[in-house]
């Protein structure tokens, strides 16, 4: 049952959409391709290839593809009608092509359309000895054609990659979430963790949350020039807003791991919580950690937010009660988890709330 369930969640993460779309520019390519006559209708090939070149999960990013293609597809095609003037094909000038042609791939202005410089004069120069002209006149406008039209069939139909960057979020909270349990489950041991089993509580928080600003930044990308994005402009900024809220949640997460890594560790002279304090504080980091998984690091639910309300202000009481045997030290680290977790429950607002702020 549940290799099921992920086969059909990893179908769902396939590009279905790009895919259509490139399909079907292609197959429009070849047919446009196919009905000119001379040189150009032998080779229709190459207007779905064009096509496919200019594919891309953004409108900018098809243009800019498309243009970059071409132009690599140009240079390498005038490489090799250059070389065919005094050379003819062999050993030496294909060589010759392929290292004009690595070098004009680094253009930076080609980006990673450059490597077409080179399969290009490749091309031109092996395919195109009859008639290199000709060739290269049906290779290049083909090309061209093909990246039009592929152009075209994004501007049409869009992609706006808001699933992927969803689920990029969700994996951010569920992170956050196993590190907080973690946390508080370290806490309810007998003794403080060593510096290595706090290590060991950490959840690798980092890797995804790089993946939800990058699935955010493509987002944004995809959204310009895109006619979808008015109709989806009220979810673009609803994700925005759940982004801001786990990166600062994250940010306090990690801060407040670090803060028990250093000051409630095995070995330390004085202990950041002590025997008194580590079970409050393990109970409001678990009723942390229900909060975030209630909602989507943006909204919540309301009892679980009182809950969380609730566990903090237990732990708050029992610093108060401590207060009079307790330490500085103690009591410095207990203010901090405190002063965390109330910044943490000040990000995400109760789904009540939703209404209201409309």
């Amino acid at each position: 049952m549940g290799g099921t369930t992920r086969t059909r969640a990893r179908l769902r993460e396939l590009p279905w959409g790009l895919t259509l779309t490139a399909a079907v520019a292609g197959a429009i390519a070849f047919w446009v391709g196919a009905t000119f006559p001379g040189p150009a209708g032998e080779f229709p090939y190459y207007a779905p290839l064009g096509a496919v070149m200019a594919m891309s999960t953004t409108v900018m990013g098809s243009v800019r593809v498309s243009v970059q293609s071409v132009l690599s597809i140009w240079l390498g095609s005038a490489i090799a009608l250059l070389t065919g003037v005094f050379l003819g094909p062999s050993p030496l000038t294909a060589a010759l092509v392929i290292g004009v042609g690595v070098m004009v791939a680094g253009l930076r202005w080609l980006g990673d359309m450059g490597s077409w410089v080179p399969t290009a004069a490749l091309f031109v120069l092996i395919i195109g000895t009859e008639d290199p002209v000709a060739f290269v006149s049906a290779y290049g406008g083909l090309s061209l054609i093909g990246a039009t039209i592929g152009v075209a069939m994004i501007v049409l139909f869009p992609q706006l990659p808001l699933a992927p960057a969803e689920r990029a979020m969700r994996d951010v909270r569920e992170v956050v979430v196993v590190q907080l349990r973690r946390l508080a489950d370290a806490l309810q041991w007998e003794g403080p963790p060593t510096q290595t089993q706090w290590r060991e509580c950490r959840a690798q928080i980092e890797p995804v949350i790089n993946r939800m600003r990058a699935e955010r930044q493509h987002v944004v990308d995809a959204s310009r020039a895109n006619r979808r994005q008015s109709r989806h402009r009220r979810r673009l900024g609803q994700q925005l807003e759940q982004e801001r809220a786990l990166e600062r949640v994250c940010f306090l997460v990690e801060d407040l791991t670090q803060l028990l890594e250093e000051e409630e560790r095995a070995g330390n002279d004085l202990v950041g919580l002590g025997p008194h304090l580590r079970p409050p504080t393990a109970q409001a980091l678990l009723a942390l950690a229900d909060l975030l998984r209630s909602g989507d690091g943006r909204t919540v639910d309301v009892a679980d937010k009182a809950a969380a309300q609730a566990a903090l202000s237990e732990l708050v009481d029992r610093i108060h009660d401590f207060r009079a045997g307790g330490s500085e030290d103690e009591l410095f680290t207990a203010g901090s988890i405190v002063t965390n977790i109330r910044r943490c429950l000040e990000i995400p607002h109760p789904v009540g709330d939703e209404d209201v702020r409309r």
